[in-house]
């Protein structure tokens, strides 16, 4: 026992390193194995004193099953770290809460990283969460390096907690609710490869990786790595891989200090109303228990608001009946249905992300037959007991701009001879598979881009936009850049400017979104006429209102949305919205019902931008045009039929090929007949109706 310390007992939990009154607790779990039942375990000490580091076992007497657990008594230094050790072997705390940041993001370690014990007073100040129920989320999935780190995103610390504080207004101003962090917990991005047969030095792999030629004064030229000869290591991006899951990832901090950056961002981002929420990948190996414990901790030490948990068979109910969880979303793409009755209904906290929707709404936008059913159930999918994420692009498979541009995967460089990533992506390539500069080509895409959004958005559920995808930023057909660090997996900024068009599109569909409850309502919408108002919350038309075209052949249909059933401020809302989907490749009519009087429908938006100026419906009229329609003789045979065809052409519009068109409505003078025609006939006649003027 080294003389220098002062080992006592302490209780066997928490496990981890902990400052207490009486000196360092320390708690460690060790199963051994048959080469080292006699081998000592203990703590590894580096501070000022001992730079090189100092060995202290933990007395077997203080032993419960595998747990160790004794006091440094006295010891308060609060700039150390520490590692494991048993025998030659030497690891780092799997419940570390800090690690010392040595080394940038990227270059191979020589040896483990070292643990440190955070500071635990955190000044959170008046911080809360913002508590966004599921039906007013819109969710924004990002990478925390990859969403600053281009030279182009006008940030100061690009790839950090900070760079995002930094882009809080961008994320207000496009009117996200809440972020999706991808792995931020601490992982070794350095990955091995199994193929490698020629081992480079370390130099020469981290210059590789700079891509630049190091020339250290005194020293020889390092050779060049020739060009097919593979690193012995590649950069895992992504980060879906066990890691230390109490630490924030200190490669994503600007500062030395990732414990306290990540905190600040936590902050900043509730200051504005956004919510925080953090992927946690879980391998089989890792004990439900264990998964449960890093969930709770997140929420209590870093006011985290949601998880997404990744993994095989995870035990989301048990996630869910978490009392301290009950009102954080947890977002799986396990199928989780729980019964009324269960914690997790009541309180709403899981959110199952749709792949179905993904895929089927893939297949509607390239023009797929067969479909249209799916639409129907998709847009209005909605659930009492959990939540439903929509997505058609995200952090896996194409990128939205690549969901339009390539038919194929084009992962080479990876260095998997294109093997990796999935080969079912549901992609159209509008013509030319990957870039091009034809006009024809990129209009097409663009309206596709823009159709892809307002399914999205004008669906029932939670929104899910991955960062980039709302101004069209590319991965150049790669659909798994699991290893790419670079302008591939990056978010490419100087894009915004190209893109201007898709990014201002976004932004109408979100503030539509948030304007009308109906098109996010919190209970599920059933199509029935349930306030006896002569309209249902949601209906479906076809070629005549009220008939949609179910048929394997039908790309097209009309949904209809009643404002009656939502309330703004304890008040009805009194608009309608409907928009009209055309995913053929050749013009398509459809219905607009009949409006309540004094109201009117009015295009809202368009993906086709030639719509706004270059097309007249049949539908659009003046209002003298109208009056003078209805003063018509009614009188004769011929007078009626003519009345009846006019009055058909009102309620018809005429969709583009592959185009989305958003109506809304707006208040207009109730047209009357003249008082002689009112008295000729005892019976109304169709013509007393208010019928619907379009307007732009």
């Amino acid at each position: 026992m080294n003389k220098d310390f002062k080992v006592g007992k302490t209780q066997i939990y928490p496990l981890g390193v902990y400052f207490r009154h009486a000196g360092l607790h320390v708690a460690a779990v060790h199963r051994r194995i048959h080469t080292e039942d006699s081998a000592e375990f203990g703590i590894i000490l580096y501070d000022r004193r001992h730079r090189g580091g100092i060995r202290i076992p933990f007395p077997e007497e203080n032993r419960v099953g595998s747990v160790y657990a004794m006091m440094l008594e006295g010891y308060q230094n609060r700039e150390f770290s520490y590692l494991f050790y048993c025998g030659n072997r030497v690891w780092q705390d799997p419940y570390c809460r800090k690690i010392e940041c040595t080394t940038k993001y990227g270059v191979p370690r020589k040896g483990p990283v070292r643990c440190m014990v955070p500071d635990e007073h955190y000044d959170w100040a008046d911080d809360r969460a913002p508590a966004v129920p599921y039906e007013d989320t819109v969710l924004y999935a990002l990478h925390v390096r990859g969403f600053t780190k281009h030279r182009s995103s006008g940030v100061v610390h690009k790839g950090t907690y900070a760079g995002i504080i930094e882009k809080i207004p961008y994320l207000k101003d496009l009117g996200i609710t809440s972020i999706l962090l991808m792995p931020a917990y601490e992982f070794d991005e350095i990955q091995a490869q199994d193929n490698i047969q020629t081992l480079l030095t370390m130099k020469q792999a981290a210059a590789s990786y700079r891509q630049i030629a190091e020339r250290p004064a005194g020293e020889h030229e390092i050779a060049p790595v020739p060009a097919k000869q593979e690193l012995p290591y590649k950069i895992n991006y992504w980060g879906y891989r066990r890691g230390m899951y109490y630490s924030p990832k200190g490669g994503y901090a600007y500062s030395q200090d990732a414990v306290g950056e990540f905190k600040d961002m936590v902050k900043a981002l509730h200051r504005e109303g956004i919510e925080i929420l953090m992927q946690f990948y879980f391998p089989t190996e890792v004990a439900p228990a264990e998964m449960l414990d890093v969930l709770k901790y997140w929420k209590v030490e870093y006011h985290i608001d949601g998880f997404h948990v990744m993994g095989v068979d995870l035990p989301i109910g048990m996630f869910a009946a978490e009392p301290l969880l009950s009102d954080t979303k947890l977002l799986t793409v396990q199928q989780y249905d729980p019964v009324s009755t269960e914690a997790a209904a009541l309180s709403r906290s899981i959110g199952w992300l749709s792949e179905g929707f993904q895929y089927d709404m893939r297949r509607l936008l390239k023009g797929d037959d067969n479909v249209i059913n799916q639409f129907i159930f998709h847009v209005r999918n909605n659930r009492l007991e959990t939540g439903i994420i929509n997505y058609i692009a995200k952090w896996d498979g194409f990128r939205l701009a690549d969901l339009v541009s390539y038919d194929r995967k084009h992962n080479e460089d990876n260095g998997e001879d294109n093997r990796d990533g999935t080969d079912y992506n549901c992609s159209w390539n509008c013509g030319v598979e990957g870039k091009s500069r034809r006009k024809s080509i990129l209009y097409l895409r663009m309206k596709q881009m823009k159709n892809a959004m307002t399914l999205v958005f004008l669906s029932q559920g939670t929104p899910l936009l991955y960062s980039g995808d709302e101004f069209g930023n590319t991965q150049n057909g790669n659909n798994n850049p699991y290893c790419q660090d670079n302008n591939t997996g990056w978010i490419k900024w100087n894009q915004m400017e190209s893109g201007s068009e898709l990014l201002s599109y976004t932004k109408m569909l979100i503030r539509l979104r948030r304007k009308h409850p109906i098109l996010h309502s919190a209970m599920p919408l059933r199509g029935m006429d349930t306030l006896s108002c002569g309209y249902p919350d949601i209906s479906f038309h076809g070629k005549e209102a009220w008939r949609p075209d179910t048929s394997p052949a039908s790309r097209s249909m009309g949904v209809m949305y009643c404002g009656y059933y939502g309330e703004i401020d304890g008040r009805r809302d009194e608009d309608f919205i409907y928009f009209g989907v055309n995913l053929y490749w050749e013009s398509h009519v459809l219905g607009l019902p009949t409006l309540p009087k004094g109201k009117a429908w009015k295009l809202c938006a368009s993906t086709d931008i030639r719509e706004r100026t270059d097309q007249k419906t049949e539908a659009e009229r003046k209002p003298d045009e109208q009056t003078e329609f209805m003063q018509k003789d009614q009188s004769t045979e011929q007078g009626k039929e003519a009345l009846k065809k006019q009055e058909e052409n009102l309620l018809k519009i005429t969709i583009p090929p592959r185009t989305i068109m958003i109506y809304t409505t707006q208040d207009c003078p109730v047209q009357e007949r003249p008082l002689k025609q009112r008295r000729k006939h005892s019976k109304p006649s169709l013509a007393k109706r208010s019928e619907p003027i379009v307007t732009e």
